[in-house]
């Protein structure tokens, strides 16, 4: 402050020079909350841009000595130099001439008009025609230029048009459609709250304003008021808080008013020491009170808190319990309090870069705490003396029941202040993972990826079906054929057995683990082409929120050029023609950036469709990368393919059952036991024992399933061969297309790139010093638009058949 006030006293010697003081922080989030750079801005609005300067000239002189109005400065909105070209309507019809040639000529003489297209390399520039530098510097210049007849005679502009210099509006400002002025008032060594309602009742009496003028107040002043309405919520709240919180303390509403006392006379410190350093009450101010009311209390809960130990420990009398527990607690309340200040006190005498924020936030806590210790060391006690009675015999310990259900107030309380005090716009959290993340938790919820492994399972279950022998026969017979002796009949026992050649439970035990191979085999495809087609997704969604940023900056570029194509169009400086395209190109470009938005969405739900993740996500932001792709050996990494170890696993499984059909060949082994009773009066028993061969004497259908395994076998060997050879062929195709979008990648890095930012940067150049016309404007920003975004497709499509070369090939 002091090294503003003496600059403006060196620089005041200077006439007709307006000037003021600030930051650039400061400037920059004045700017942000009205549009203007000033702590406070008077706003007149009104139709007539000469009325409001004249107010705001009188609004100047009313309240520029005002103590603590600084740097006050009026928008200039009138008084700026231009040659004006009044057309004769009447001349101009006697000539056969239009307004809109002349408009034409006059436009092209001083800002140019493309009579052509000069091409350097891959690089466009429009040519540009117009008068040279020293015949547009002059007024007769523009009086003197001729302008050609029907006839083929030519004129001088100054026989259809009269052309002189005038003064015109400097800018027009608005706000909600209205005209405005602002007048900048930077407030020192004073609040902002006092010093506008010092100027409202000054303006109130001495300025009269005309029928439909009216004026506002913004800047700090408009934030200090928006802040204010958030303190009157947030204060009592914060209260409101304490106050219960120190009630599921104690559990009695007396103790927490007596601990509640330590809130005043700490607010009574802190408005005490904002006093005597002279420092305003601010938002920073009203948030140290915040804090400090929360700090304030726990010296008190540390007294009350031991008071109440002191009467469960016996001590009954209160003058006693008081004088004891005060004591004995002085040096933890002293070390409470002065631990919290001393952390504050850097900040109340900091002179950095945000003092201003600091200053007032550490002194209300330090000078509120100052007070509220030594209060509370002697106004509790006497409190706590008054209002409490003294009982006859020592409070029972609560149960154990009831200090756990006092906990659950408190938590929901705090869960509740979590959830309000969370944005009301924020409805769940998302979560953000990055492509690893992606494929683990594709992995732990693809349904695909658990089928696949109860596959596994099942086969391994299946394995123990390889020794089946089959069905073991018992019968019960009646035989009157083979007499005893006696000449009794016979009860015949048995039981019967068939079982194949040992060989062929063999092969089948073979064939079943042949078999469960396969699965494990497929699970690893299946986890490889998850893994693939995350990958993929991932940066697919990647690619289009990157286009979808590419598109949102050429919108904001088209946006500002609409209006302003259509401004020229309303002052007669362009046609139609100029703004339908300029709206129409716009428009056109807001509905690309709003199809990319969606795009984006189809990528996420393509993407949680892989992973099957019921919860929201995002990914990780990033500009899309260019990944790498190393140089592979063909024949050596053809092996690891998954889907040729498959093949290979198919053609195993093959040639296992070819095995077990040839197995079947072999005779199978019978085994028969059975026991004879006699039913005469003498039972005897007889035993009988059989064994045998099941011999196939007719083995053509046999045969026939032995050859069509062979068959299968050797189609499975045809088909990994084939797999083989398409493999290399597959990776060829990719290879060369890799190579495409790889040379197109590098150019654009290379060059490509630069030279789209390089066309943005010389088109707004050229536009902005009336070189070049809109439609010019608008061919370059769409000639480095489509640089732009070609490069991302060709990265996008690079990245894409990288990643299927690295599936292909080594996954």
């Amino acid at each position: 402050e002091e090294l503003a006030d003496k600059m403006k006293a060196a620089m005041s010697v200077i006439p007709g020079l307006d000037f003021e003081f600030t930051q650039p922080i400061e400037m920059r989030f004045n700017e942000l909350i009205t549009g203007v750079r000033s702590d406070v801005a008077i706003k007149i609005y009104g139709e007539d841009i000469g009325v409001l300067f004249e107010l705001a000239n009188r609004v100047d002189a009313l309240i520029k000595h005002v103590p603590g109005a600084a740097d006050i400065a009026v928008e200039k909105v009138a008084g700026l130099p231009q040659m004006a070209v009044s057309y004769n309507r009447d001349k101009i019809a006697q000539y056969g001439l239009n307004i809109k040639d002349l408009n034409r000529m006059v436009r092209m003489a001083f800002a140019g008009e493309s009579a052509g297209v000069v091409l350097e390399g891959e690089r466009r520039f429009d040519l540009v025609v117009r008068l040279g530098e020293n015949f547009r510097t002059d007024i007769k210049n523009l009086q003197q230029l001729y302008v050609d007849l029907p006839n083929g005679q030519q004129i001088p502009l100054a026989e259809v048009a009269a052309i002189s210099y005038q003064t015109g509006p400097a800018k027009i400002s608005r706000d909600d459609t209205r005209r405005r002025i602002v007048i900048g008032i930077n407030v020192r060594n004073r609040d902002v709250e006092s010093l506008v309602e010092e100027i409202q009742d000054i303006l109130a009496a001495d300025l009269v304003l005309p029928s439909g003028y009216y004026i506002t107040y913004g800047g700090q002043f408009e934030n200090l008021q928006n802040a204010k309405r958030r303190l009157m919520v947030a204060v009592p709240v914060a209260l409101a808080l304490i106050f219960v919180m120190l009630y599921f303390t104690f559990g009695s509403v007396k103790q927490a008013l007596m601990v509640y006392t330590a809130i005043p006379l700490a607010a009574i410190g802190g408005i005490l020491l904002l006093w005597i350093r002279g420092l305003p009450f601010s938002i920073s101010a009203g948030v140290g009170f915040i804090a400090l009311f929360g700090i304030a209390v726990l010296n008190g809960i540390v007294l009350i808190e031991f008071f109440n130990e002191l009467k469960e420990k016996g001590i009954m009398n209160i003058r006693e319990r008081v004088l004891k527990g005060t004591e004995m607690r002085l040096r933890p309340v002293l070390l409470t309090a002065s631990a919290a200040a001393l952390g504050f006190f850097p900040m109340a005498f900091s002179t950095s870069a945000g003092a201003e924020v600091q200053r007032p936030l550490a002194t209300v806590v330090i000078g509120g705490l100052i007070t509220a210790t030594l209060l509370t060391l002697v106004v509790l006690p006497v409190l706590y003396t008054l209002f409490t009675k003294e009982l006859e015999t020592p409070v029972k310990p609560k149960k154990e029941h009831s200090q756990h259900m006092s906990k659950f107030p408190v938590v929901l309380l705090v869960a509740i202040g979590i959830i309000m005090s969370m944005p009301s716009n924020v409805q769940a959290q998302n979560r953000t993972i990055d492509l690893e993340q992606a494929i683990n938790l594709a992995w732990e919820h693809n349904l695909g990826l658990r089928a696949s492994e109860l596959k596994i399972e099942q086969y391994k279950k299946l394995e123990k079906t390889s020794f089946d022998m089959g069905r073991t026969s018992v019968y019960y017979s009646f035989d009157e054929n083979n007499l005893t002796e006696e000449g009794n009949q016979l009860d015949v026992y048995g039981a019967q057995q068939t079982v194949s050649f040992p060989g062929v439970y063999a092969n089948q035990k073979k064939l079943q683990q042949q078999n469960t191979k396969l699965r494990e085999t497929e699970y690893e495809i299946s986890k490889t082409h998850v893994v693939r087609e995350i990958s993929k997704a991932y940066y697919e969604v990647l690619y289009r929120y990157n286009r979808h940023r590419q598109l949102t900056y050429l919108d904001s570029l088209y946006s500002g050029f609409a209006a302003a194509a259509n401004r020229r169009f309303e002052l007669g400086e362009s046609d139609y023609l100029e703004k339908i395209t300029a709206h129409a190109r716009h428009q056109e470009l807001s509905t690309q950036k709003q199809q990319a938005f969606l795009d984006i969405e189809v990528g996420y739900q393509r993407l949680g469709g892989l992973m099957q993740l019921e919860e929201r996500f995002e990914i990780v932001y990033q500009d899309l990368p260019k990944l790498q792709s190393p140089v592979y050996n063909l024949e050596e990494q053809v092996s690891k393919n998954p889907g040729v170890q498959l093949h290979e696993q198919i053609t195993q499984v093959a040639e296992a059952q070819t095995k077990v059909e040839k197995s079947k060949l072999w005779p199978d082994l019978k085994a028969e036991y059975f026991l004879g009773r006699d039913r005469g009066e003498n039972e005897s028993n007889f035993n009988g024992y059989q064994f045998g061969l099941g011999i196939p004497l007719i083995r053509t259908a046999q045969k026939g399933k032995v050859q069509a395994a062979r068959i299968e076998h050797d189609i499975r060997q045809k088909e990994a061969e084939n797999f083989r050879l398409s493999l290399a062929s597959r990776y060829e195709q990719l290879k060369a297309l890799r190579q495409k979008y790889e040379e197109a990648v590098d150019y654009y890095q290379s060059s490509g790139l630069s030279m789209a930012e390089e066309i943005i940067q010389m088109a707004k150049k050229s536009y902005l010093s009336g070189e070049t016309g809109y439609l010019q404007y608008i061919q370059s920003l769409e000639s480095a638009e489509q640089i732009n975004l070609s490069y991302l497709d060709n990265l996008n499509l690079y990245n894409q058949t990288v990643l299927e070369i690295q599936y292909l090939i080594n996954p």
